[in-house]
């Protein structure tokens, strides 16, 4: 050791040491050549680098790998467990020193970006030069989401028109000043006072508010952080909120995230380079589900008139994730993602902007997210956040039922084989109870949709088959779009002449549960049209033949798949109003609305106490069921479970108590709904599970099923399983008049 020497201590570094050294060092470093920007954060090791060992202790030294390692990206390095503080120096073009000199091509040596800076008190601040070159970003526009219609939330897209052209960009959370509650965004969006914004609502655009005077643009760095140096430095806020028009519209929860926990509250105080590597999540309306990491803080990315602007954070989309942001995810908030697993994710800093990074052989481009800490726009606007608005809702948006009557139903088998190869496929089916939230199931949906990832079988006919095949893999939509009229039959409407209906007649007489005597019936209302002559039990009794035939061929892929898909045509026999010619209101308009209203926003909104009264009324002891003999008898035994649920839940009487409530998807509409409907909405739900249990039964004992050995009952792979649900020959979609043919 060199006692008179002068120790390396970079690990002792802080957050204003490092400011401080790039605010003396700006203009030196930002006038070379190919620099693009700066910020500060820990070193990043070439991913080919050695580690360091007791022989080699200095492994970043370039003595010890003989010679230039070529560039360094950010996508071929990365921070680790020695990384030290320093100041990140990003160049568009990287030359190695050798570059540098005053030969023909050269670089002139002043332009070498310094491996060390010098502080006048001694300190010495490394340096990290990052080559990243800069790109425009490829705008995409607002996909058509499946966006709920009950609720509106952070992730969603806010829309507003300006100067002939339609911006947009996302929610980011809830705020409130103590009186009036704010949407929070972008001012770009938001626009001047009293701007007028739209949303996704109710299945289209809707003003949902007014941009307020409460709006931030750009502070002096100083300003917002009074502890640390900036001279002559911007730092960007771009905040604009919305002043909400009905409270009753809006959730604290976060599109695809859920409930979140408190806010991350940063400051000179406690703002440090732990942060850098921190692994984030945002919800964006473009991109949908965002996964990244912390890279930087203080980014410098412009300079103009002779000061900087800089943002709070520059985060790093994912590598192994697919999602990267994209112009209109501006406004949404990235949350820390904590180190409990089980803990809520911790909202940290709003996005107002990117930039793309070339990066790579291939110069495949990563857009950056720009963001502002969120923990400066509360103290600045003098607001705070709001967690607990409406977070009984868990945002599964209309897949509830369907899902939640297909993982009830595993609990309910009566073949201990079958229910061992149920439970081993609960995940394909439906998903755990557990496990029914925001995350798993939008996954899903966006796999599906852009991915071609695996839909979970219990929402197939909604998510695959009533879709184009352009649009997804496997969608059966076009021409008369077969597979519409499979998810229901009005049951409840009279005749002319008797004024009889399908459920006086097959009530009286159960044998007229066929084909012939529905075809009968509907000619004599006039409805000749396939979307007007629903066929729900015939439907389930094609997916019975289809498991029988499975079992007998030993084809567990097969049975499984249509088990799962069939749990969707059960679950909308359960759902009184699938049953009825007032599925949307009376004929004439009145309770136009009260199909989603009911049958998705209260059902979603009451979750939580759905699924107890579900799980309670289950465990009741209803004895053995009688297993179904053959097809006709599943038929009937669907028509009943329609009849069964009409009779509980009268269509007139719902739609009469949403015309009463004032209409719309309100918290307080669906809660009225709730409080009349609630616990006969639950009792037929978990009639519906049983009677899904019992078809799965049947269909298993008609093939012989217990033969099976035990090894083979195990989880089928998903990727079989959706290639078949893509066949269009599997279970084809088939209307009235064609499904005799194929029925046994």
């Amino acid at each position: 050791m060199d006692v008179l020497g002068v120790e390396r201590n970079y690990s002792s570094l802080s957050v204003k040491d490092l400011l401080e050294a790039r605010d003396l060092y700006h203009y030196h470093l930002i006038h070379k050549a190919n620099v693009v920007g700066t910020a500060i954060g820990l070193y990043l090791i070439r991913n080919s680098d050695p580690w360091p060992s007791k022989s080699k202790p200095d492994a970043d030294s370039k003595k010890q790998s003989g010679g230039s390692r070529g560039e360094r990206t950010l996508d071929n390095s990365g921070v680790r467990d020695y990384s030290w503080p320093c100041i990140i120096v990003f160049v568009d073009v990287w030359v190695d020193e050798a570059g540098f000199g005053s030969g023909r091509g050269d670089l002139h040596p002043e332009n070498l970006v310094p491996k060390t800076l010098y502080m006048p008190d001694g300190r010495m601040v490394p340096v990290c030069v990052v080559k990243a070159t800069p790109a425009e970003a490829t705008p995409a526009p607002l996909p058509p989401g499946h966006w709920p219609e009950t609720l509106i939330g952070g992730g969603f897209p806010l829309i507003t028109a300006a100067q002939g052209t339609k911006r947009i960009a996302s929610i980011g959370c809830l705020v409130s000043d103590g009186h009036t509650v704010y949407a929070l965004t972008n001012r770009h969006v938001s626009g001047p006072e009293g701007h007028p914004i739209s949303a996704i609502l109710r299945g289209g655009e809707v003003e949902v508010g007014r941009s307020s005077a409460k709006q931030l643009t750009r502070l002096l760095f100083t300003d917002v952080y009074a502890d640390f140096p900036g001279r002559r430095t911007w730092l960007t806020l771009d905040i604009g909120l919305v002043e909400i028009s009905d409270l009753n519209d809006w959730t604290s929860q976060v599109y695809g995230l859920g409930a979140i926990g408190p806010m991350a509250d940063l400051s000179e105080r406690n703002i440090s380079l732990r942060l850098i590597e921190a692994e984030t999540v945002a919800y964006g309306a473009v991109s949908g589900r965002l996964q990244g990491r912390i890279k930087a803080l203080f980014y410098r990315h412009r300079s103009m008139g002779g000061y900087d602007d800089v943002a709070d954070f520059l985060i790093a989309p994912d590598p192994d994730y697919p999602g990267q942001t994209q112009p209109g995810d501006s406004g949404t908030v990235w949350h820390l993602q904590m180190t409990d697993s089980e803990a809520p994710v911790r909202p940290l800093a709003i996005e107002w902007g990117g930039q793309t990074f070339l990066s790579g052989r291939r110069e495949v481009g990563f857009n950056f997210t720009l963001a502002t800490s969120l923990s400066n726009v509360c103290k600045l606007l003098d607001v705070e956040l709001v967690r607990d608005h409406n977070t009984g809702v868990k945002p599964y948006w209309g897949k509830t039922g369907h899902y939640s009557i297909g993982a009830f139903a595993c609990d309910a088998i009566q073949s201990k084989k079958l229910e061992s190869l149920m439970q081993a496929n609960r995940d394909r089916v439906a998903f755990e109870l557990s496990g029914l939230d925001p995350d798993a199931i939008e996954k899903a949906i966006s796999d599906a949709k852009t991915n071609g990832g695996f839909v979970p079988l219990a929402d197939v006919p909604d998510v695959v088959w009533k879709q184009t095949a352009s649009i997804i893999r496997g969608g059966r939509k076009g021409g008369i779009n077969p597979e519409n009229p499979t998810h229901y039959a009005d049951i409840d409407q009279p005749r002319p002449g008797d004024g009889l209906t399908l459920r006086d007649i097959c009530s009286a007489d159960p044998s007229k549960v066929t084909v012939s005597d529905w075809q009968t019936y509907y000619d004599a209302l006039g409805h000749n049209r396939p979307s007007e002559r629903g066929l729900l039990p015939f439907r389930v009794w094609q997916f019975y033949d289809t498991m029988v035939e499975a079992v007998k061929n030993n084809d567990m892929t097969g049975f499984v798949c249509a088990a799962g898909i069939v749990a969707h045509y059960v679950g909308d026999a359960c759902q009184t109003l699938h049953g009825s010619y007032l599925n949307n209101g009376y004929p004439d308009g009145r309770g136009a609305g009260v199909h989603s209203a009911y049958e998705n926003a209260m059902i979603d909104n009451e979750s939580v106490t759905l699924f107890d009264l579900i799980g309670k009324d289950l465990k009741k002891s209803r004895g053995k069921a009688d297993l179904l003999p053959d097809g006709q008898a599943v038929a009937v035994s669907i028509f009943q479970l329609m009849d069964r649920t009409t009779r509980a839940l009268p269509p007139v009487d719902i739609v009469d108590a949403y015309i009463a409530a004032g209409g719309g998807k309100s918290r307080r509409v669906t809660s009225q709904l709730w409080k009349q409907f609630g616990p006969e909405t639950a009792a037929v739900m978990a009639d519906g599970a049983r009677i899904l249990a019992l078809l799965w039964d049947s269909a298993w004992a008609s093939g012989d099923g217990d033969r099976l050995k035990s090894k083979d009952l195990v989880a089928v792979d998903r990727a079989d399983l959706k290639q078949l649900y893509e066949k269009n020959d599997f279970v084809p979609s088939l209307v009235l008049d064609d499904i005799g043919a194929v029925l046994k």
